[in-house]
């Protein structure tokens, strides 16, 4: 059974920490403003602003950090500054072992997918797939995305409603344990001993700035390496700017999507709004989902750990 963290309360102390690239200072400030409007006590981590070429400082020195907040009794909270890329890296440097004795809240995407697999699967924690504070803090957070931190973070309750989506597949029905991530990041983590587990989960995938054949280069990837066998239910996120380019002849996403969905024949939904869009609803990783077809393309779902 996963360790279940503690909702935040008023007050609480959130550490902000840098796994993967560099941060942008101007936008991390706005982000880190906003999280004090909402009551919370915001602690910069080390190295937060270090820049070491394209990450946000050296492998070592961005692992320390991270497992000294997960260490640190008054850290209530650990929220990911930004994606990008270099959280894979910190994995040989993290005592997962160590870091399963101190449960708590843990926020990120995109890059941060990697560490998700991580601390649920070898640290046995509940982790929340969600907004960055750059930019995801910085900027004005849509309704469902507010509500569900609200809900799922503050609260510690179960969140759900209805929303603008279909079923790609003939059963319209899924519930289960959540796994997955960034498309790419759960590709990459494929032959690592980090490699994603998907047997008897429903599996969420999202991705940004990819072509059409490319998610379905990933996709095939995913079913050729057996992931799809045993799965409950397939949940897709947001897949941003994911077009073919002009003048290039190709399937669009959608239609991948849909093909793939008819390859491996489990429930398959999209699409759910979180990932790279302007709504990010925070998933509980290691938590459960549900979602149900209802009438005209709408789906009811629910959330909780």
């Amino acid at each position: 059974m996963k360790k279940r963290p503690k909702p935040l309360r008023s007050g609480d102390v959130v550490a902000v920490v840098a796994p993967s690239s560099p941060v942008v200072r101007g936008r991390l400030r706005q982000g880190l403003r906003s999280l004090e409007r909402m009551g919370l006590r915001v602690l910069e981590a080390p190295h937060l602003y270090d820049r070491w070429g394209f990450l946000a400082g050296a492998d070592k020195d961005r692992a320390a950090a991270l497992q000294e907040m997960f260490l640190r009794k008054e850290v209530k909270g650990i929220f990911c500054a930004r994606g990008g890329y270099g959280a894979g890296r910190l994995l040989p440097y993290l005592d997962l072992d160590l870091i399963r004795q101190y449960p708590k809240v843990f926020l990120g995407s995109s890059d941060v997918t990697i560490l998700h697999l991580a601390l649920t699967q070898h640290a046995g924690l509940i982790t929340f797939h969600g907004p960055m504070v750059e930019p995801g803090f910085s900027q004005r957070m849509r309704p469902l995305t507010l509500r569900s931190f609200q809900t799922l973070l503050l609260d510690g309750g179960g969140f759900g409603g209805t929303i603008s989506g279909r079923f790609l597949s003939r059963r319209t029905m899924i519930g289960g344990e959540l796994t997955g991530g960034n498309l790419s990041l759960v590709t990459f983590s494929l032959g690592t001993p980090f490699a994603i587990e998907t047997k008897g989960k429903v599996l969420f995938l999202e991705e940004v700035n990819e072509e059409p054949y490319r998610i379905d280069r990933m996709l095939t990837q995913l079913r050729l390496a057996g992931k799809t066998e045993g799965v409950k239910g397939i949940v897709f996120g947001q897949m941003v700017a994911c077009g073919p380019r002009k003048n290039r002849p190709s399937f669009s996403v959608t239609d991948v999507l849909s093909r793939f969905a008819q390859e491996v024949d489990v429930p398959c939904f999209a699409t759910f709004p979180s990932g790279h869009g302007a709504e990010n609803v925070i998933l509980p990783m290691g938590g459960r989902i549900s979602l149900q077809a209802q009438s005209r393309g709408r789906a009811k779902f629910r959330l909780w750990y």
